[in-house]
């Protein structure tokens, strides 16, 4: 399997992730939204902002590619980056990111966009899976 074809497992173990967490800590209501024009825009501008500037500052530069410790102070920083916008009145924070659960899942995305990071050596396989989770986010899930 190529660098790129095992940003697929690692997608697949972040949604089990989420499911799990969801059981424990309901964060999250599968729905599909019926806004789809807001869908758009959303996926069309979460590309750059927050996904690929993110994982440019919470993997490429924080993270590395080498070092667990490392990886671990990235991904609390990228954990602790989103109560910071919510606490800030950030425009593109909500109150969802103060929950516990909402949390847990940004620590299993950071998980896996290093991961992405690492194994794949590039930018766009772990933004890839970030705007993949941030569209999804948007666009089939309601708050609980």
């Amino acid at each position: 399997m190529d660098k790129w074809g095992q940003t697929l497992p690692i997608l697949a173990g972040f949604i089990v992730a989420v499911l799990a967490i969801n059981e424990v800590e309901p964060t999250v209501n599968f729905a599909v939204t019926g806004d789809l024009p807001g869908l758009l825009a959303v996926a069309a501008v979460a590309i750059l902002i927050p996904a690929f500037a993110e994982e440019l500052v919470f993997r490429v530069s924080l993270a590395g590619r080498r070092g667990r410790v490392r990886a671990a102070l990235a991904i609390a920083a990228f954990v602790l980056w989103h109560p910071v916008q919510a606490w800030l009145g950030l425009p593109m924070a909500q109150a969802v990111f103060l929950e516990p659960g909402f949390l847990a899942i940004t620590a299993a995305l950071g998980l896996a966009c290093t991961l992405a990071w690492r194994i794949s050596g590039s930018i766009w396989p772990p933004a890839l899976l970030h705007w993949l989770v941030v569209v999804g986010w948007k666009g089939l899930t309601a708050p609980v």
